[in-house]
């Protein structure tokens, strides 16, 4: 073995130790706090070219619901720190959440919770709802991603300042070729995700041409339009909340910009429901200690991370955390939850 193979093995076995330590430390706590379960979902479609795995098929979305009936009570995110499980002799209490406010969430996902009757809440990006056309982390993916042709070198402006980039693997078949792409697209993702959205779209427009790349078609991965928002909500089993305006990474921004895009997004989420939002989720996980305070003095009841965690009875109702849902069978995620997190 060599040297970095050796590091390698003992940083695998370290993390290895790690997760453990979590799951016992976990599964000792349970037994004495009440705790709960938020999932996170984004889209509910069949999708090839999706590097974050948002995609969860509607046939293993409705099995996965069928399978949480069944061994879980599903409740209000607004409800769920009044309702945490007491005991483990009681049933898990799971909330299920969406991010963004794709189109889909109406047209896939809604008619299957309206036949399991499980309560949902999805998160509006509000500057979006509307655009009939993709949000700019599909569009990235699916120019870098789908097939078109890359040119091995080139450079991007936005505003004052380039990125360019130079791979001739960008040019090889096979998989060589498939991960020097994913590691450009991750580039592209950080560099456009701290750009204002104005130089984000310019950018995206600029390689879109320069790859003569054919519009989208698809229309589930396309914001919500207003009506779209309302009939999500009519009925009233599934919630809005907020999501900020342009889906910035807001620990990047001023204090001024933190505010704006989260109370924007707290009475844009009024005027498209009629019905003030209560709950909040921080785009990409990212956020900081002002934006927990700003958000609170929002008034928003409850905020969201992309930490992987249960909820505790004693956690931070604006810092809560929420377990990614993945393309799998019904059995499939509950064996997972009940191994690893209910263990």
């Amino acid at each position: 073995m060599t040297y970095g193979e050796a590091r390698q093995a003992a940083g695998l076995m370290g993390r290895r130790a790690a997760r453990l330590l979590a799951f016992a430390r976990r599964r000792g706590r349970r037994g004495r706090e009440a705790h709960g379960i938020v999932l996170m979902y984004h889209r509910i479609a069949s999708l090839s070219a999706e590097p974050w795995e948002l995609c969860v098929r509607p046939d293993h979305f409705e099995a996965q619901i069928r399978e949480l009936n069944k061994h879980a009570d599903l409740v209000p995110l607004s409800r769920l720190a009044s309702q945490l499980r007491r005991g483990r002799r009681s049933r898990p209490v799971v909330a299920i959440t969406f991010d963004d406010g794709y189109a889909d969430n109406l047209t896939a996902a809604k008619p299957i919770l309206e036949r399991h009757e499980a309560p949902a809440t999805v998160f509006l990006a509000t500057g979006f709802v509307g655009r009939r056309e993709e949000f700019w982390w599909n569009r990235l993916a699916r120019l870098l991603l789908s097939g078109h042709a890359l040119p091995q070198s080139h450079e991007l402006i936005a505003g004052d300042r380039a990125f360019g980039w130079d791979d001739a693997a960008l040019d090889v078949p096979g998989s060589a070729g498939q991960r020097a792409r994913l590691r450009l697209h991750d580039r592209l993702w950080d560099w456009l995700g701290g750009r204002p959205e104005a130089e984000r779209s310019q950018v995206l427009q600029e390689l879109e041409d320069r790859l003569g790349a054919p519009l989208a078609t698809d229309r589930g991965a396309w914001p919500m339009t207003p009506d779209e928002v309302r009939a999500l909500v009519a009925g009233g089993l599934v919630d809005i909340g907020a999501h900020t305006v342009t889906h910035p990474m807001l620990s990047r921004l001023s204090s001024k910009d933190k505010a704006i895009e989260i109370r924007q997004s707290r009475a844009d989420c009024l005027s498209l429901s009629g019905r003030d939002p209560v709950c909040f989720a921080f785009p990409h996980g990212d956020l900081d200690a002002e934006c927990v305070e700003l958000v609170r003095e929002a008034g928003f009841d409850t905020a969201c991370t992309s930490e992987s965690d249960l909820v505790w009875s004693s956690g931070d109702a604006h810092r809560m955390p929420r377990i990614f849902v993945r393309n799998e069978g019904g059995a499939a995620l509950m064996r997972r939850l009940r191994w690893y997190w209910l263990a």
